[in-house]
């Protein structure tokens, strides 16, 4: 007998409340040791009572009287110069969170393609890096370097609601995620932005980018993201072009734009740097525990504990 739609839709709601997956949800935001949001409850003083919070969260949830709280806004120094603003949920939103990250993320997996690597279960840059590395053998040495600007904090509101209406099939669930989506409206515009530094945005980040991913990929173009970075290996420098204008188009269609400082046409013969690792025709090299490494052939593993500047 097939399950009717609305049975159907109503399981993501009643898999992200199932008393399991909270408790894993609180047992993965424990684990991080995060700083406290703008009510100042550490993780350690959730603990202390820990069921019962999860009880009061689940009920919340449930009976969707769940509001989430402010936001508190910290300034996190790059590596590189310069600082990151993250915005910082309380505790119990960032359960909730993750708890709706432990549902989404296999929802998801099955709809994004394997150009991205970034903020996805069990991929890495270590994977982009080995798909940027076959694509140079392959002899695509000519590249697009892009970068979003103000990526997180451009995202259109109305756009990503219409993107989460097709892929996520509980309304509750994206009464949920909508909460959410408001809580990271920039003040000079409210209707875009997602919050860096709560635990669902680099989700909803790559529901966005999956649309770009989604026009490349159709093309049989050889991109290679990792949330709003990306390359295009190409075999000549006209091809080249050709993706800086086809992803132009692409973007501004998602309201979306380059970061002029960032994106350019260049080489493996010139030489670029991709998410703080320098590449060239013949080897990489990376900054990693205040040394420089150089790399030929295979990768090492213990590059998997490499992470680039702000993925944290």
């Amino acid at each position: 007998m097939e399950i009717p739609p609305q049975r159907r839709s109503r399981a993501v709601l009643d898999a992200i409340l199932a008393w399991p997956n909270l408790c894993d949800a609180w047992e993965r935001v424990a684990g991080n040791q995060g700083a406290p949001g703008p009510d100042r409850v550490s993780v350690r003083r959730f603990a202390r009572n820990w069921e019962t919070n999860l009880q009061r969260l689940q009920n919340q949830l449930r009976t969707q009287t769940y509001r989430p709280g402010r936001l508190r806004r910290v300034a996190v120094p790059k590596r590189g110069g310069g600082q990151r603003l993250l915005r910082i949920a309380n505790i119990g939103d960032r359960v909730a969170q993750r708890a709706v990250l432990n549902v989404l993320d296999d929802h998801f997996e099955r709809r994004f393609y394997a150009c991205s690597y970034g903020y996805r279960p069990g991929r890495s840059l270590h994977g982009a890096l080995r798909a940027i590395l076959r694509f140079r053998d392959q002899g695509l040495m000519w590249v697009l370097d892009a970068d979003i600007d103000n990526c997180f904090d451009s995202v259109d509101h109305e756009l990503l609601r219409t993107f989460l209406e097709k892929d996520v099939p509980d309304p509750d669930a994206r009464k949920l995620l909508d909460l959410w989506i408001d809580a990271g409206t920039i003040r000079r515009n409210p209707n875009r932005g997602l919050a860096q530094g709560m635990p669902i945005a680099p989700l909803l980040c790559n529901v966005f980018l999956h649309r770009l991913d989604k026009t490349m990929v159709r093309g049989r173009w050889a991109i290679v993201r990792y949330a709003d970075d990306f390359i295009v290996c190409c075999a000549s420098p006209d091809e080249a072009q050709r993706a800086y204008r086809l992803v132009e188009q692409r973007l501004d269609q998602l309201k979306l734009t380059y970061e002029p400082a960032k994106t350019c046409v260049t080489s493996f013969e010139e030489g670029f740097d991709f998410l703080g690792i320098h590449l060239t025709a013949t080897d990489y090299s990376f900054v990693w525990q205040e040394k420089r490494f150089t790399v030929e052939g295979a990768t090492p593993g213990w590059l998997w504990r490499y992470t680039p500047d702000g993925y944290e």
